[in-house]
């Protein structure tokens, strides 16, 4: 029987991840537009995307601003849209002010491991780091942006030590508890 992964690559076993293990999960895309409409047009009428502002107070542009930030879900969401499917992939776009952007995915890093640990294996593999190395905080505020061995830009943060499996986004497939 032919199986198309191994007949690519018919030395390497497929990948089997750990269990639970959020670091290198890709968590959104940020893309960039220069016309609102068009760029919002274009996704929800061919893509079937769900976009909303995204509030002032939540780094977004002003309420009712001709070029807004936004939150989109790219597939089935929480209220918050994070993806109810594993592996499901929301957006943030904004307004691109001077040249376009090439989109950028977001990533987390390890939790139990310190942020600049990470990034020194990262750099020891060939990425380039933008700015300074960030100092070590709780929260989701620590984080950098780095670019990989072929110059693409990735942002990075640490997951804060509250992270867990048992957030709403992996209750999908759980029975509703009475």
């Amino acid at each position: 029987m032919s199986n198309k992964a191994t007949d690519t690559y018919p030395y390497r076993a497929p990948k089997k991840y750990p269990n639970k293990d959020l670091h290198g999960r890709m968590r959104i895309l940020s893309m960039a537009y220069k016309d609102f409409k068009r760029f919002q047009k274009f996704y929800v009428n061919v893509f079937g995307w769900d976009m909303f502002e995204l509030p002032e107070s939540a780094g977004g542009a002003p309420q009712g601003s001709e070029t807004p930030s936004l939150l989109i879900a790219t597939g089935p969401s929480y209220e918050t849209y994070e993806g109810v499917v594993p592996g499901h992939l929301n957006v943030s776009a904004h307004y691109a002010e001077g040249e376009m952007e090439d989109p950028v995915f977001c990533a987390e890093l390890h939790m139990d491991r310190p942020i600049k640990e990470t990034l020194e294996d990262m750099l020891a593999h060939g990425a380039v780091l933008l700015g300074d190395m960030p100092k070590e905080s709780e929260g989701w505020s620590t984080g950098a942006a780095i670019k990989d061995p072929s110059g693409n830009r990735i942002n990075v943060w640490k997951c804060p030590s509250s992270r867990t499996w048992e957030e709403p986004e992996t209750g999908y497939d759980k029975e509703e508890q009475e």
